[in-house]
């Protein structure tokens, strides 16, 4: 296992000199106009041995190193296990860079994207702290940034050792198989797993057949996700990865019955941490299905007439992440309603969105999704808003970003949200039309389920086990009792 994923935190240690590393995140998404923002890079310890001239990622030869990394890929995506594994050793790290508008690091780093290779100078000392996280649900050590160089000769060959250039594209027959047999399904499920997210589509039984990304928070807001965090697996749930930000994957980190499933996921830029977990979990004997960008939708028949259709995002800012991934409506004609599944892509690059859909997942934790923010219409009945976030979650240091925003409420504001109207969202539980996870500065507020028509009843029952002692039938950590 890479000590980046340790489930009990103790990482990588201290903090590496000299690192390759790609951006993997901004908050808030578009800085342009922000006076702070946090910048985090993904980045491998520059001097580890096996980039070194023989070495196994040796980047002064990228032609025998390409070589090597697809037979890696080619034997595990055919079920082979290689004997040798070459990123359960890689030092991966992660740099948050808290930078304001003015100071030495803002403007340059605006104009990164997540496809380019830089080389990062960190000290023990200095006049700008950085913080450095060698675990994924660890706590930071601090540094102090250097330099950032830029236009690396070792970009190519680092492209070679971690990208997903030689992973094969899923078929569509192979994704509608992944997705056939569904049941009918009767509710939405919104599981608590702190800062991230993670929604099941589930059968009147209460049993999820399909997981909508499998997150939970990490880094700085690892302190937000419910310890255990497990889930259901009363059946053989596959997994459509909206994206491949951690927070939408990092529940499998303390669940291991997670790891063999059914992973559908879409083809992205990708970083050293998203490899590596790629390969962690084919190792633990997970089909990955990657996603293409053809075909653009899949429509797949459910149950009772229903349908699920799964759409890849069109990204208004080219090389962005959230935008490029899995969006999904689930339309029931019976009642006539639709659920939206959004994961962190914006409204407007999801495609033509249902005219008024009962439930929604709020993008991106209820961020500023600026001009991609704009909702469908809300029912005139029936409907209802899911806000999944980790209290007191932050982004970047004080004061940082919080999630849900004033800003996602603005755009919402069809809907009522309760308490949270006037106020700070996310400090009350808001009642009416908005369901939350949690509640700012501390507390879970446990699972929610939304219906078709009308709130479905609560506590659901097979969630309960949470409350009673885990068994082999029933694992999950989060009791459904919002509705």
């Amino acid at each position: 296992m890479n000590r980046i994923f340790s489930p009990s935190g103790e990482g990588w240690p201290d903090f590496p000199r000299r690192s390759f590393g790609k951006l993997d995140q901004i908050e808030p998404i578009d800085p342009t106009n922000a006076s702070q923002a946090v910048f985090c890079l993904d980045v491998v310890d520059a001097d580890w041995a096996a980039f070194a001239t023989g070495g196994r990622f040796d980047l002064g030869n990228p032609v025998a190193l390409q070589a090597s990394v697809s037979d890696y890929w080619n034997l595990l995506f055919k079920k082979i296990i290689p004997p040798l594994d070459p990123y359960d050793n890689a030092p991966i790290y992660r740099i948050e860079i808290t930078s304001s508008r003015g100071d030495p690091w803002f403007d340059e780093l605006l104009t990164l994207d997540e496809e380019e290779w830089v080389l990062v100078v960190l000290n023990d000392t200095g006049p700008f702290e950085v913080d450095v996280y060698g675990s994924m649900l660890g706590a930071a050590v601090t540094a102090h940034l250097v330099r950032i160089e830029r236009n690396i000769p070792e970009s190519a060959a680092l492209n070679v050792a971690f990208s997903p250039h030689s992973w094969p594209d899923a078929t569509e027959p192979q994704l509608r198989n992944a997705l056939a047999g569904l049941p009918r399904l009767e509710y939405l499920i919104g599981l608590d797993v702190g800062q991230g997210t993670a929604v099941g589509l589930a059968d009147a039984n209460e049993d999820i057949h399909l997981y909508f990304d499998l997150g939970g928070g990490v880094y700085r807001n690892a302190k937000t996700r419910p310890n255990p965090l497990m889930f259901c697996w009363r059946v053989d749930t596959p997994i459509v990865l909206s994206h491949w930000d951690s927070d939408h994957w990092a529940g499998e980190i303390t669940d291991p019955q997670a790891q063999p499933r059914t992973w559908i996921a879409p083809r992205q830029s990708m970083t050293k941490k998203h490899m590596a977990f790629a390969n962690r979990i084919l190792r633990g004997g997970a089909t990955l299905l990657v996603w293409g960008s053809a075909p653009s939708s899949i429509s797949v028949a459910v149950t009772g007439g229903q349908t699920l259709e799964l759409r890849r995002c069109i990204p208004v800012k080219p090389k962005n992440r959230n935008g490029s991934g899995i969006a999904g409506i689930v339309d029931d004609p019976s009642s006539g309603s639709q659920w939206l599944l959004t994961g962190d892509a914006g409204y407007s690059e999801i495609g033509t969105l249902p005219a008024a859909p009962v439930a929604t997942v709020v993008p991106h934790h209820g961020a500023d999704m600026g001009s991609k923010g704009s909702p469908p219409a809300r029912p005139a009945a029936y409907s209802r808003l899911f806000y999944s976030f980790g209290p007191g979650n932050r982004h970047g240091r004080h004061p940082g970003v919080q999630h849900p925003t004033v800003a996602a409420m603005t755009a919402h504001a069809a809907w009522n949200h309760g308490t949270w109207t006037g106020a700070v969202p996310g400090h009350s539980l808001a009642g009416n039309d908005v369901l939350a996870s949690a509640t700012h500065p501390g507390s879970h507020l446990s699972g929610v389920v939304m219906g078709w028509s009308h709130a479905p009843a609560v506590p659901l029952s097979s969630f309960t086990c949470a409350t009673s002692g885990a068994s082999a039938a029933c694992t999950c950590s989060s009791t459904i009792t919002q509705a």
